[in-house]
């Protein structure tokens, strides 16, 4: 695994540097930008939170959040040193919408985006969740452990529903089994999707020392995505 270089988090940032990004679609995107109830309703285009998420992905910067909270309480300080100079430095966190907290916002902005003809459809998309405090988890798993499939059937009943366990005594189970069931279960969502038809043409001011690391980068690997992991792009950079 190559060493991640985030040394541009430690100047200040300056985007002035006037460029169109290119987007072209490779498959249908679905662009959620805030926590969504049962429904994932699509953006149009990618806003700016997205865009950096993009940027981020191509650079290889695959951090985990615990790690990028560490890096953010950094970040926090170094802007508080540099915005006694300039107080529009300040960092500001904008993890607000998702679990995704994102490093790169202060070195690009969005000026102009030109977007093609779309249409949309929604589809069926399976999440992943995780619930180990309740019976919600072993209700919504298919798969368990086939040596323990015995061992539930001989559950106390439901008194109303006798073909079903009862939900006491499921989870009472289901604790002592944890091992034995996976980790994750996975529910139907409905989702919006997006196509297009052509590109996206986004007019953005970005820092340069950003650009040319994206540029060196999309040299040798251009691969990125939108939205999910199923919204492959391909994405070029033309300076104005």
């Amino acid at each position: 695994m190559r060493n991640l270089d985030l040394s541009i988090l430690e100047k200040v940032p300056e985007p002035n540097l006037k460029v169109i990004l290119e987007i072209e679609p490779l498959a249908p995107l679905s662009m959620v930008s805030e926590l969504p109830g049962s429904y994932y309703k699509t953006l149009k285009s990618p806003d700016k939170k997205m865009l950096c998420g993009l940027f981020e992905n191509i650079l290889g910067w695959h951090i985990n959040l615990a790690d990028r909270k560490a890096i953010i309480k950094e970040l926090t300080t170094l802007r508080k040193k540099q915005a006694k100079k300039n107080p529009q430095l300040e960092f500001v966190d904008r993890t607000k919408g998702s679990t995704y907290s994102p490093l790169l916002m202060d070195y690009f902005d969005i000026i102009l985006p030109v977007i093609p003809a779309t249409g949309f459809y929604d589809d069926l998309w399976s999440k992943a969740y995780r619930r180990a405090d309740a019976d919600v988890h072993p209700k919504g798993t298919f798969n368990l452990d086939y040596r323990i499939i015995p061992l539930k059937r001989q559950q106390p009943r439901d008194k109303d529903k006798p073909q079903k366990i009862d939900n006491a005594a499921l989870f009472d189970f289901f604790k002592k089994n944890v091992d034995s069931y996976p980790l994750y279960y996975s529910t139907p969502t409905s989702r919006e999707y997006v196509f297009v038809k052509g590109k996206y043409q986004i007019q953005i001011a970005i820092d340069s020392d950003l650009y040319k690391m994206l540029c060196d980068r999309l040299t040798c690997e251009n691969i990125g995505y939108l939205g999910s992991s199923e919204g492959w792009i391909d994405l070029k950079f033309e300076q104005l």
